[in-house]
C-alpha cells in the first residue's frame, strides 16, 4: 500500500480503513503496520452495516478453498490472524472497500465473499483510475 501512496495521492484520493473496535484498539491494531493515521474505529460496525456487509458462515472459516488460499497468500507476505485479539463475532465481518468522493457518494463498492477477499491495491488504484469521483 505505502508503495502506492502517490499514486493514489496524484489522483486526490486518501486511503483509510475502517476497524472494527474503538479508538485505542484500532490504533493499537494499526499501529503495528504503520497506519494508525488511517484507520478509522467503528466500534458498533455502523459504517459495515451502511455498505451491506454480511457475516460469514463462520462453520466454512477453515473449509473455504478461497479463503484458504487467501490465507497462504497472507501468510507468505507476514500477515496472519491474531485469535487472542479477535473476538469470534468480529471474525465472520465480511470485509468491503468503497471509493468514496469528497460529498460522500459512494461511487463504487466491493463486497467481500469470505474474510481474505478484498482486492489488492493495485486493483484499486486501476477503479480508481476508471471512476469518476468528481
Amino acid at each position: 500500500m505505502r508503495e502506492l501512496d502517490s499514486a493514489f495521492g496524484s489522483l486526490g484520493l486518501e486511503v483509510r480503513f475502517v476497524v472494527i473496535g474503538d479508538r485505542e484498539k484500532a490504533d493499537q491494531f494499526c499501529g503495528l503496520y504503520g497506519a494508525a493515521a488511517r484507520c478509522i474505529a467503528d466500534p458498533d460496525k455502523s459504517s459495515y452495516a451502511a455498505m451491506g456487509l454480511e457475516s460469514y458462515n463462520l462453520l466454512k472459516l477453515f473449509t473455504d478453498p478461497e479463503l484458504k488460499k487467501r490465507r497462504k497468500e497472507n501468510n507468505a507476505a507476514g500477515f496472519k490472524q491474531n485469535w487472542g485479539e479477535t473476538k469470534l463475532k468480529d471474525s465472520a465481518q465480511l470485509p468491503g472497500v468503497a471509493l468514496i468522493d469528497r460529498g460522500g457518494v459512494v461511487r463504487w463498492i466491493y463486497r467481500g465473499k469470505h474474510p481474505g477477499d478484498l482486492p489488492t491495491m493495485n486493483a484499486l488504484l486501476d477503479v480508481a483510475r476508471a471512476t469518476d469521483l468528481h
